[in-house]
């Protein structure tokens, strides 16, 4: 908090002491809290990085580290930072802006003549912003006026979302665009399994089948990985042997969790081996989770999906669902060991193994399943127009 409020009144004095006029063929983007390349924006601007050359597209990056790389691989002009007056001044020049959490800068009435769009990072099956169940008055209210109020558009999946997402946001329904998420854009580009994995493991024992295990965050408290009480580490490791499996798990990227070993068919894939887990997605064979809504992402591919939500009624207390957890969850739910594995040897088996829930879940929250990047730099240069008359 103290560093956006750093960032409120570096930008407040930049807009006093400075004229801007803006340019609406510079497009900034950023994303969780202005350090990371990640989410929807990264997408956005590897789409307009690529297939835009009229646009200047700008990252905010404020770690010096990762800001360096980024240089390194796309470009020394295309990475920025809002840490100093310079950096807020650039991006206070651009005319759009697209953001998948929080915004470029700080400031009121920024959406003023300037477009501003939140791509989001996902379904919202959880509660998030205004409509989570422990939000404070004080924290409302900041939301409202420093993201709310500034939002052009925020972009969806599903017209079934546009209710959600306004009350989550506080904004005018017809501030809700259905679009799609740019991330998704990369499932349709084939990747080779086995070569993808190599790079990030030279050593992997045999297998057929990779299962990706991306539990979602916990505010409070660590995530049980495998919650049975029966779990027995070497039954799991012959099973997996037996069925020619590895489980990579994929930690939150705001979980501090140790890892753990689990032996040498369960394997860790957090962001110090790859970064964006979204790059790879496709290459998995199934899918374990939670509460996480890249299970949504993963339902446009049409594979299986198993759920361990041992501790549903404590996060539904804590956090809250927008919709009734069990009747958009399209897979099993295993109580012990026993059953974790006979219900993953019939996802990878029996390809007709809860197929009609998955498709009726996916035609729910993925109404737009394809070419969401190029979907957004339509909408946006026909918004831009209207800007300018």
């Amino acid at each position: 908090m103290l560093k956006k409020l750093i960032n409120l009144l570096k930008t407040i004095l930049v807009i006093v002491f400075t004229r801007r006029k803006f340019n609406y063929n510079t497009w900034v983007f950023s994303s969780s809290f202005n350090t990371k390349f990640n989410y929807n924006s990264k997408y956005l601007f590897e789409h307009v990085y690529n297939n835009e050359p009229l646009i200047s597209p700008l990252y905010v990056i404020n770690d010096d580290i990762l800001r360096k790389q980024l240089k390194e691989k796309y470009g020394e002009e295309f990475f920025i930072e809002t840490k100093s007056f310079k950096g807020i001044k650039r991006v206070l020049n651009a005319g759009v802006w697209f953001t998948s959490a929080g915004l470029p800068s700080y400031g009121l009435r920024l959406n003023k003549k300037r477009l501003i769009i939140n791509l989001w990072h996902g379904v919202p099956l959880k509660k998030i912003a205004l409509l989570e169940e422990k939000v404070s008055k004080v924290n409302k209210v900041y939301f409202k006026y420093i993201f709310s109020k500034n939002y052009s558009f925020i972009i969806t999946t599903s017209n079934k979302l546009i209710s959600v997402m306004q009350k989550s946001f506080g904004v005018d329904k017809n501030k809700i665009k259905v679009l799609g998420q740019p991330r998704n854009d990369v499932l349709y580009i084939e990747k080779e399994k086995k070569q993808v994995l190599q790079k990030l493991y030279s050593q992997l024992p045999s297998y057929t089948k990779a299962i990706l295990y991306a539990p979602t965050y916990r505010d409070n408290g660590e995530t049980v990985l495998f919650p049975f009480k029966d779990f027995d580490m070497v039954k799991l490791n012959e099973f997996l042997k037996k069925n020619d499996m590895i489980i990579f798990i994929r930690s939150h990227q705001s979980d501090n969790s140790k890892v753990i070993n689990f032996g040498n068919r369960v394997k860790f894939i957090n962001e110090d081996i790859e970064e964006d887990i979204m790059n790879i997605i496709n290459i998995f064979d199934l899918l374990i989770t939670d509460y996480s809504s890249i299970y949504i992402d993963f339902l446009l591919m049409n594979k299986p999906i198993m759920f361990l939500p041992y501790d549903k009624n404590q996060y539904l207390e804590e956090r809250g669902f927008n919709f009734n957890y069990d009747d958009v969850t399209p897979g099993p739910k295993p109580s012990n060991l026993t059953e974790f594995m006979d219900e993953l040897s019939l996802l990878i088996k029996d390809k007709k193994y809860y197929l009609s829930d998955r498709i009726k879940t996916n035609n729910y929250f993925n109404e737009i399943k394809e070419n969401s990047s190029e979907k957004i730099v339509v909408f946006a240069k026909k918004e831009i127009k209207k800007l300018n008359n």
